[in-house]
């Protein structure tokens, strides 16, 4: 059904060395996978997962952006979710993983936050 698919859209991020993923839909087993390897395929340093149109998420959903915030960490890189609502930040407390994630407002939110060492990487 077309109000249980995801649509993502890639955009450069406001520095070289990041990417802005903006998601819209439903993040479940029918297209978390679809996340998945969009995400794995970006060498970045930093990449925003922007979450404020995604409507709700499901446990496959989850663990996909766990498996990608563990893969992002592995190597020193950036893996930072914005614009959660409050029903998927619920279920996140409810799977006592709102620690693994900081959640941000928003893109820009999360972009300042970055280290220098992204913030640099945009000015080589």
């Amino acid at each position: 059904m077309e109000h249980e698919k995801l649509r993502i859209q890639l955009f450069d991020g406001s520095r070289r060395a990041e990417k802005v993923l903006v998601l819209e839909g439903v993040l479940n087993a029918d297209t978390a996978f679809q996340l998945n390897d969009v995400a794995r395929a970006q060498e970045l340093e930093a990449l925003v997962i922007d979450m404020s149109h995604v409507r709700s998420v499901d446990s496959s959903g989850l663990g996909v952006l766990i498996g990608l915030y563990a893969s992002y960490e592995r190597t020193s890189r950036h893996l930072l979710l914005a614009g959660l609502n409050d029903r998927v930040w619920e279920l996140f407390r409810t799977c006592k993983i709102e620690d693994v994630f900081t959640r941000y407002a928003n893109v820009a939110d999360a972009e300042e936050i970055l280290p220098a060492a992204v913030r640099s990487a945009a000015v080589n």
